[in-house]
């Protein structure tokens, strides 16, 4: 478990600064994972997620799928970036997933995906956990962060987020 951390990310765009001081973040990464298919891909991470009691088995999944079906979470390039509002998470959470062979989403470029950044967020989603997927999302943000946690770097991961850069 991490810290809670503060401060604020400088993000490009008329919303350039956020207040991350209420806002606590765990980062986790799991490599080499083997998953065939995005629901197994979200049933993973609800395993992780769930515990049964706060949130229920199956919760994350679902809302993983539900928002997923709205509109895919891929970046393109084999990357994807799932993510949802879930009732009762006690803090924001970024799930890093290395696929050990890539897997078919609704992609745009059409490239299967191996690297997954889930982000999960308690509901309802602040201005400040949107920002905070933006700059998940950033092009230039996106693969140094892929790359630390790929390393298992997870503590710069959450620095470099804070930091925004």
């Amino acid at each position: 478990m991490h810290p809670p951390w503060g401060g604020a990310v400088q993000l490009p765009g008329p919303r350039n600064v956020i207040d991350l001081a209420q806002l606590r973040l765990d980062v986790e990464a799991r490599v080499g994972v083997a998953l065939s298919d995005a629901t197994e891909l979200f049933k993973f991470v609800d395993h992780i997620v769930s515990d049964g009691k706060r949130i229920q088995t199956g919760a994350v999944a679902r809302q993983l799928a539900l928002r997923q079906v709205r509109r895919g979470t891929s970046l393109g390039g084999g990357v994807a970036v799932p993510h949802a509002a879930v009732r009762r998470l006690p803090r924001a959470r970024l799930i890093y997933i290395q696929l050990q062979a890539a897997i078919t989403m609704d992609v745009s470029d059409h490239e299967a995906v191996r690297d997954v950044l889930t982000l999960l967020v308690r509901y309802p989603p602040s201005p400040a956990d949107h920002a905070l997927l933006e700059c998940i999302r950033d092009p230039d943000m996106n693969p140094v962060l892929i790359d630390l946690l790929r390393r298992g770097c997870c503590a710069e991961v959450v620095e470099r987020l804070a930091r925004g850069a």
